[in-house]
């Protein structure tokens, strides 16, 4: 689960990079695999590190916290406000 969370995280990142790049007019498909790969590779030692020393279930304590407040919360008020 925690790999997949990882993994959906890049893919988002990498997506942001991606549109960035597009509109630069610089949409280079070999850029945005390596930047892919880095990502990826620092991602994978950054949870290898964090787990090691015992911190991963603090991490992910948080980032499911902040997830289930802006879902239930921020969007809530971010539609509340449009609406009005």
């Amino acid at each position: 689960m925690v790999i997949t969370f990882i993994g959906v995280l890049i893919s988002l990142i990498t997506q942001g990079f991606k549109i960035n790049q597009k509109k630069k007019g610089e949409d280079s498909r070999f850029r945005t695999t390596a930047f892919l790969v880095l990502l990826a590779l620092v991602g994978a030692g950054l949870f290898q590190i964090i787990s090691a020393l015992g911190y991963w279930e603090i991490v992910w304590g948080v980032l499911v916290t902040a997830g289930a407040f802006y879902a239930f919360i921020i969007k809530n008020v971010e539609s509340a406000i449009d609406e009005a």
